[in-house]
């Protein structure tokens, strides 16, 4: 019993030396800073960029 607590300490020391991968110094990442608020509420109903008014195809064939 005592044989298996040791190698499962053993395992878990090891786990916890080697578990996260990271070389080097720790450092807090830079978060970069949260955009402003739009000034003024997006349209509804409409297409955004406006669309241009662009003349029909009529190009069917008809022969």
């Amino acid at each position: 019993m005592i044989a298996i607590l040791n190698r499962t300490i053993c395992l878990g020391l090891l786990i916890s030396l080697v578990g996260c991968g990271v070389r080097g110094p720790l450092y807090m990442p830079n978060v970069p800073p949260v955009p402003p608020a739009p000034t003024e509420p997006e349209p509804k109903g409409k297409l955004y960029p406006p669309q241009t008014p662009t003349s029909p195809n009529n190009s069917s064939s008809t022969k």
